[in-house]
């Protein structure tokens, strides 16, 4: 009974906030400002599925150079995408050199390495983890600004 009075209520409110309005901007054959903008943002803007790869109007691209490309239109998202390329192999660097210590270590057999190469390699395990979540946080930062200078380039062409 309590749930379907409240279920009856979120009906009843949901279906309040419907009304109709003419937004502003609208034309007579129902397209509107918003919707032109809409479609461009989908059309323009670029979206991450990861370090390397990319959405932009609906196709998904791959690759560095190609990711580059895209931040052409942003001088401080290209600054941002740089720095986030050069941490990211920062990270793998260190992250190599980790895991070739660990390796030597246990090929040589010499257990007195054996202790310091695993607190060597876990250390640089934690470094390369943490720059490589800071990359990861300007990669996001770099979009954000590449997408935000986008609309700013659409607003000068109107």
């Amino acid at each position: 009974m309590r749930y379907c009075l409240l279920l009856s209520l979120l009906l009843c409110l949901s279906g309040t906030g419907r009304a109709q309005t003419i937004q502003p901007g609208t034309t007579q054959s129902g397209t509107s400002d918003m919707a032109r903008m809409r479609q461009w943002y989908d059309r323009e803007t670029i979206y991450l599925m990861g370090p390397n790869r990319y959405v932009k109007n609906n196709v998904m691209y791959g690759g560095h150079q190609q990711l580059k490309r895209e931040f052409v239109i942003s001088e401080g998202g290209m600054q941002l995408y740089l720095r986030s390329r050069r941490m990211r192999n920062i990270a793998t660097v260190i992250s190599l050199a980790g895991s070739a210590g660990s390796i030597y270590s246990l090929v040589t057999g010499n257990r007195n390495n054996v202790r310091t190469f695993f607190w060597i390699s876990l250390g640089t395990g934690l470094v390369s983890s943490t720059l490589s979540m800071q990359a990861n946080s300007q990669l996001g930062q770099a979009v954000w600004l590449r997408n935000r200078d986008a609309l700013i380039l659409l607003e000068q062409q109107r």
